[in-house]
């Protein structure tokens, strides 16, 4: 959260403490920051106006609508139309080399580069394209330091060669090679033509440097700024800054290792990585399964040879051991019988699907829609976004995966819990982000989000202003003070948006349930427990209004707190009570639709329920075309 977001917030608690309804500052701020500032935007659509008072009516009653007005609404963010990076000329035409030196150094005269070689005016009719912040670094850089970094006299250096090598396997780690392509000057040169070499060579130096920076920028936290994305992305950026790395290169006995340092180092990159790769060598399956086919346990079907060697070709290496030798007798099989029933429901379980056994439209999809094409795609998604995130999740981190509908607890390294969730439906999408778990709220009430206010309730307040109290809700006004909900003028409220708030008391119906994690966001996102458990069976469990219900909220609030679920008993009851967080801890809440198992390492795949890799993809191609602008003749040389 920015520090604008923590002050609002600290106000907001501190009006709610002088009420007669105690509450938290954690809970507080999370229950009305949605409530009266919320980030959504508001669009009119039509109410009614509130009628004059009849004889013999209650006040509540008058205010029952009945003239047409407009009642707005709010709406959720959107996708962008991603707008990459441009680039431009490294221009050094305004630098003067006497003042430059002298500044950087405190001298009247400027060091020469190199008794033979390159010096600054070579630079200056070089044409190396990069982008801007890039741009700068390079010209702060030479003008300053007037020194090369990759050439030596009239030669490439073997720092050069090394860092060349290293863009060349650019592939590995889930990047494009073109994207750091550099001609890379021959050892053999006309030795009766000088200036043309040093022509060549300041072309190189400059190109490799900025390329240079490219790739510990896009390792060090993305190709593409995921906020450019969507409204639903908010990360920091600029972790990385390129003077800083320019001077790292400069003084590094081995600069490929400085650049390799860049990527992410957590088991999980290294886990995909290691998957891209085997990917490379494995072949496509052409099998495919009859459209419309279900089998059911008993069942004689000839397709069901099909479904098998479909999951001998795409199951996890896991999954093969478990159960090869009930696959291999079953290889040209058609009756389903027992004994592949429960090879099936594992295989259902694997995919993050409801284990009933049947193999229907989706056990089929998730065998036929995976191509290795497909595999790749994703797990190159999930590296970039890996990227986005701190690349090390610390000692004791929360990590959710919306695709996969899961969430983990982990500590030293190793999962300690795992758990089903639900998650924003498509309407309502859960924010990808990461912040800190501070505190956990028992017998929780409900802030309303200004969203459902507006958009669900409005229309059944301005019908009947009882029904909020009836419904076991109370109103709120700016300063906190509880209201009766006949006192408040619903139309206005309908009509600018804003006034009051809405809270569901502490109750056994209450929709946060018995508990609630907080991570303060400006987004209005949390963890919490439901009374509608039977969301959990569901296979797709995208069904909220973007917060995070929790299978096994007891659970996690016991490992995030650090206790036992039996030392949560105390704090269950009637009344709202908050328990600080001693040590905070991380919490990611993300979005990979490829990602490795716990356990195994194995990559499990995951439907795209927000179908955000199409928009990642679209943000990849653009920012191609645009590097690809830069006057690079050749591609990286082959070392």
């Amino acid at each position: 959260m920015n520090s604008y977001s923590k002050k609002r917030a600290i106000f907001l608690a501190a009006m709610l403490s002088a009420t007669a309804i105690p509450l938290s500052p954690a809970s507080a701020a999370n229950n009305l920051m949605e409530l009266l500032f919320g980030q959504r935007r508001v669009e009119s659509q039509p109410v009614v106006q509130p009628r004059a008072l009849r004889p013999g009516e209650a006040p509540g009653e008058a205010r029952r609508p009945s003239v047409p007005i407009k009642r707005v609404t709010v709406t959720a963010p959107t996708n962008y139309d991603y707008k990459p990076e441009q680039v431009t000329q490294i221009d050094f035409s305004k630098v003067d080399p006497q003042l430059t030196a002298s500044a950087d150094h405190g001298i009247v005269s400027p060091p020469q580069m190199e008794r033979f070689g390159l010096k600054l005016d070579h630079f200056k009719e070089a044409n190396v394209l990069a982008e801007k912040n890039i741009a700068d670094a390079v010209v702060s850089y030479y003008a300053a330091k007037q020194q090369p970094i990759w050439t030596a006299s009239y030669d490439v250096s073997p720092k050069a060669k090394a860092v060349m090598a290293l863009f060349a396997k650019a592939g590995e780690e889930g990047l494009d090679p073109a994207d750091y392509a550099v001609k890379m000057p021959s050892d053999d040169y006309d030795r009766s033509d000088i200036p043309a070499r040093l022509k060549e060579l300041a072309d190189f130096e400059l190109t490799l440097s900025a390329r240079a920076l490219r790739y510990a920028m896009d390792q060090g936290e993305g190709r593409i700024n995921p906020n450019r994305l969507s409204g639903f992305h908010d990360f920091a950026v600029d972790r990385v800054q390129p003077r800083d790395v320019m001077n790292q290169l400069a003084t590094a006995s081995d600069p490929a290792v400085v650049l390799a340092g860049f990527a992410p180092q957590s088991k999980w990159y290294a886990e995909l990585k290691q998957s891209l790769a085997a990917l490379g060598d494995a072949s496509e399956p052409t099998v495919r399964v009859a459209p419309g086919t279900k089998i059911r346990p008993g069942d004689d079907n000839p397709e069901l040879r099909n479904v098998v060697t479909l999951i001998k070709a795409k199951a996890p290496k896991s999954y093969l051991l478990t159960h090869e030798a009930v696959l291999d007798a079953h290889e040209n099989a058609s009756v389903y019988d027992e004994s592949l029933v429960e090879a099936i429901k594992d295989f259902q379980r694997d995919q993050g699907r409801k284990p009933d056994g049947v193999i229907g439209t989706s056990t089929i999809g998730a065998l036929q829609a995976e191509s290795n094409t497909s595999k790749r795609d994703r797990i190159v998604y999930s590296m970039e976004r890996l990227r986005w995130l701190p690349h090390d999740f610390g000692h004791r981190y929360v990590f959710v995966n919306q695709p996969a509908f899961r969430a983990q607890y982990f500590d030293g390294g190793t999962e300690k819990l795992a758990m089903n969730i639900v998650v924003g439906s498509p309407t309502n999408q859960t924010y990808f982000f990461n912040d800190t778990i501070e505190t956990v709220v028992f017998n929780p009430s409900w802030g309303v989000p200004r969203s459902i206010i507006l958009n669900e309730m409005m229309p059944k307040i301005l019908n009947n202003p009882s029904y909020l109290e009836s419904s076991g809700y109370e109103v709120y006004d700016k300063s906190g003070r509880v209201i009766p909900s006949s006192a408040v003028n619903w139309s206005q409220v309908a009509a600018n948006g804003g006034g009051v708030g809405i809270r569901q008391k502490p109750s056994l119906d209450n929709a946060l349930g018995e508990l609630k994690i907080l991570f303060p966001n400006s987004h209005d996102i949390y963890m919490h427990d439901t009374p509608a458990k039977s969301y959990f069976k569901r296979d797709m469990r995208a069904l909220s209004h973007g917060c995070i219900r929790l299978e096994h909220p007891r659970d996690m609030a016991a490992a995030v707190l650090g206790m036992s679920v039996a030392d949560l008993t105390p704090y269950f009851g009637k009344n709202e009570r908050s328990v600080k967080v001693a040590n905070p801890l991380p919490v990611y809440v993300s979005y990979f639709t490829a990602w490795p198992d716990a356990a195994t390492g194995e990559i499990k795949f995951y439907d795209d329920v927000y179908e955000r890799d199409a928009y990642l993809q679209k943000a990849i191609d653009k920012t191609r075309a645009v590097r690809e602008s830069s006057p690079v003749t050749a591609q990286t040389a082959k070392l």
